[in-house]
């Protein structure tokens, strides 16, 4: 595979920007039209006109992560019937009890993970913490190194991956993509 990877690397008009590990090859080619297409969004998505940069994937990462954290906040906060910003055990008994039969078990759970120290009432602060790890937990840093992946493809050293440059770096893997 070593050599394979620098053959690829000497062929004419395209490199690797930067290593791309074996585990990283093995894995593209196991699905280069998949890899190829979560490129895609990324670079249309979270890419200017010249393609996804550094500063484009942590963007990506961070709104992945903002979203994770809003959406596990807005579950718990919706059982905070008095809205003093703290969900009682009350307040969750309260809420299960009109909450669909898999809303109760999914509910139950975030709640329970968000009463950190298990005294019944989920505070701010522990709010805010079961919020900040489902943000870690939307794109966690195995994902993340994943995702950079991408970077790798950045054939004219510019700092940016075109999807030009992403289809030619993974054909030239093997993938034909």
């Amino acid at each position: 595979m070593r050599l394979i990877l620098l053959l690829f690397l000497l062929l004419p008009g395209w490199a690797l920007a930067g290593p791309l590990p074996e585990a990283a090859v093995k894995r593209i080619l196991r699905d280069p039209a998949g890899f190829v297409a979560q490129a895609t969004r990324l670079i249309a998505g979270y890419g200017g006109a010249g393609g996804l940069s550094a500063e484009g994937l942590a963007r990506h990462i961070a709104i992945e992560q903002a979203a994770a954290r809003a959406e596990a906040w807005r579950g718990l906060l919706v059982a905070d019937l008095d809205g003093d910003g703290a969900v009682t055990g009350a307040e969750a008994d309260g809420y299960l009890a009109v909450l669909s039969a898999r809303g109760r078990g999914g509910f139950l759970l975030d709640f329970t993970a968000a009463d950190a120290d298990g005294d019944g009432t989920a505070t701010p602060v522990e709010l805010r913490a079961a919020a900040a790890a489902a943000g870690e937990q939307a794109v966690p840093a195995r994902d993340s190194e994943r995702l950079g992946w991408v970077l790798s493809f950045d054939a004219d050293g510019d700092g940016a991956v075109t999807l030009a440059e992403l289809r030619r770096g993974v054909a030239a893997l093997g993938g034909k993509s």
